[in-house]
């Protein structure tokens, strides 16, 4: 049996020729890039995340520390801003916020005015995980820092500043929002 000749190519599995780019990106001076890269490596840095909650005992993921970090560093909040705080969507928060209650590391309270909004908060649980992590992760921001003088690491931080309200204006303005 011969193949139509449309199928024929397809069955010999031929290997399509190596595809050349005609724009170039340098990725050392891309800065979306370099954060990114920047961010993983930081995340690898000191104390390793996953083996400190480890030795707490309690099973949670990265992703639950995250709201448990939030909660303690700013107190209750809704889950919008969680969501806000940690740069992602309502729904990974919710799903978060299920792990968390069930083991009682978080708890919420319901609006009086409106009770689609809900108010997340650390339990006494919660509040103790948090202690017990918290200050190793602070040590490994220290050593993470250690590598710039005082002046350099308070102009980084005027730097980071001034892009993060520059993106809150693009992330505005690029809204499709308004008319």
């Amino acid at each position: 049996m011969t193949l139509p000749e449309n199928l024929s190519s397809t069955a010999k599995k031929e290997k399509s020729p190596q595809g050349k780019v005609n724009c170039s990106l340098d990725l050392q001076t891309f800065l979306p890039y370099r954060m990114y890269y920047l961010a993983a490596q930081m995340s690898q840095a000191g104390y390793d995340l996953p083996e400190l909650l480890n030795e707490t005992g309690i099973t949670i993921g990265e992703r639950e520390w995250r709201v448990i970090s939030i909660l303690g560093a700013y107190g209750g909040l809704t889950n919008g801003n969680v969501a806000n705080a940690l740069k992602t969507d309502a729904g990974t928060i919710s799903r978060a916020v299920k792990v968390l209650k069930k083991q009682q590391l978080i708890d919420t309270l319901s609006s009086k005015k409106d009770r689609r909004k809900v108010l997340i908060y650390l339990t006494e649980a919660g509040a103790n995980l948090y202690d017990k992590v918290t200050p190793k992760r602070i040590e490994t921001g220290n050593m993470i820092d250690s590598c710039f003088t005082h002046d350099e690491l308070s102009t980084l931080h005027h730097l980071l500043n001034k892009l993060d309200r520059h993106l809150q204006h693009m992330e505005n303005e690029l809204e499709d929002e308004w008319e």
